[in-house]
C-alpha cells in the first residue's frame, strides 16, 4: 500500500526506512508568510535526499502580499533543496484574495518547473478561475475531509479536475510521528510518476529518477551550496561517511567521495561528476 502524506513540524518523519518503503513522495511545509521557516525543514530535506525520496515543499500563504510569500518560499528552498526536490506548492486557506493567489502562482509557473496549488473544497467558487486556468505543469491539490475518520469515503470526493485529494487529517502513515497526519489520494490525470518525477525507460541514460544528472554541478574541493549538501547526505546514507551536512566540500567530503568511488569501482579522483552522481542516485 502506498501512502501520500503531507507533513510539517507537527508530524515529522520518525522512521525514514518505513517512509521510504511506503511513500512514493512526500510533501512538507517549508515557509509561512515572509519570515517563518518550518523548524524541521532542513532535516526533512536532508532525510529525503539521503533516502532518495522525491519531495515537494509548500508555503502556507498568510493573507496579504502573496507574491512576496511565494518568492520567500523559493529563496528558502533554493538554499536547501537537492536533486530529489520536485516542486513548490502554495497552501491557500487563509481567505487570500484570488488576484493575489494568481500573482503568486504566475510567479511559480514562470520559473519553469512543476508546482501545486492547494485549496479548500468550500472555497472552490473563490479560486475556480485560478485552478481551472493553471498551466499543464501545475497540479491542483484540494482538501475535503467528509467524516474525517482517517479513511476515504466516496461520499465526499474532491471536485472534478483535482489532481490530489487531501481526504483526512486523521490518517496514519508508517514512519510518521505524531499519531495522525494528513493523507492524500491521487484523483486526476496526473499519475504517481508525475509527482515523483520518474521518466520513461527510453529517457537518456544521464536522466535518473526524473532528474537530469548532467544538469547537476560537478562537485570538487572548494565547491559550496545546496548540491554539496545533497552529496554529503547521500554519502552519509549510502557509505556511512559521517559528514557534517554543511554544504562545503572540504577535505573530508573529498575523502568520502574517493571512498565511495573506490567501493563502486569508479575512477577515484574525489570529484563528483556525472558518473558518481548517477551511481549515487541509482544504487
Amino acid at each position: 500500500m502506498s501512502y501520500y502524506p503531507d507533513i510539517s513540524r507537527y508530524h515529522p518523519v520518525e522512521d525514514w526506512s518505513k517512509v521510504r518503503d511506503g511513500c512514493p513522495f512526500l510533501i512538507s511545509k517549508a515557509t509561512q508568510g515572509t519570515g517563518y521557516v518550518d523548524p524541521t525543514l532542513e532535516k526533512f530535506v536532508q532525510g529525503c535526499e539521503a533516502n532518495q525520496i522525491p519531495y515537494w515543499l509548500y508555503a502556507y500563504l498568510d493573507r496579504g502580499d502573496e507574491l512576496a510569500q511565494a518568492k520567500f518560499l523559493v529563496k528558502t528552498v533554493n538554499a536547501l533543496a537537492g536533486p530529489f526536490f520536485r516542486g513548490y506548492a502554495l497552501d491557500v486557506e487563509a481567505g487570500n484574495p484570488a488576484a493575489n493567489v494568481q500573482a503568486a502562482l504566475d510567479y511559480l509557473e514562470g520559473l519553469g518547473g512543476r508546482c501545486m496549488i492547494y485549496t479548500m473544497y468550500a472555497q472552490y467558487g473563490v479560486y475556480r478561475a485560478v485552478v481551472t486556468g493553471r498551466g499543464s505543469g501545475t497540479a491542483w491539490w484540494e482538501a475535503r475531509y467528509g467524516k474525517n475518520d482517517g479513511s476515504y469515503s466516496s461520499s465526499y470526493p474532491a471536485h472534478d479536475g483535482a489532481d490530489l485529494h487531501q481526504y483526512t487529517s486523521q490518517g496514519r502513515c508508517p514512519g510518521i510521528s505524531g499519531g495522525v497526519c494528513d493523507l492524500n489520494r491521487l484523483t486526476g490525470a496526473k499519475d504517481e510518476r508525475w509527482f515523483t518525477g520518474e521518466t520513461a525507460a527510453s529517457t537518456a541514460t544521464t536522466t535518473t529518477g526524473g532528474f537530469d544528472v548532467s544538469a547537476l554541478s560537478t562537485i570538487k574541493k572548494g565547491s559550496a551550496g545546496a548540491q554539496v549538501k545533497s552529496l554529503q547526505s547521500l554519502l552519509n546514507g549510502k557509505n556511512g561517511a559521517g559528514l557534517d551536512v554543511d554544504g562545503i566540500c572540504g577535505s573530508k567530503t573529498v575523502a568520502a567521495v574517493k571512498a565511495y568511488q573506490t567501493a563502486q569501482g569508479l575512477t577515484v579522483d574525489g570529484v563528483c561528476g556525472v558518473n558518481t552522481w548517477t551511481r549515487l542516485l541509482t544504487k
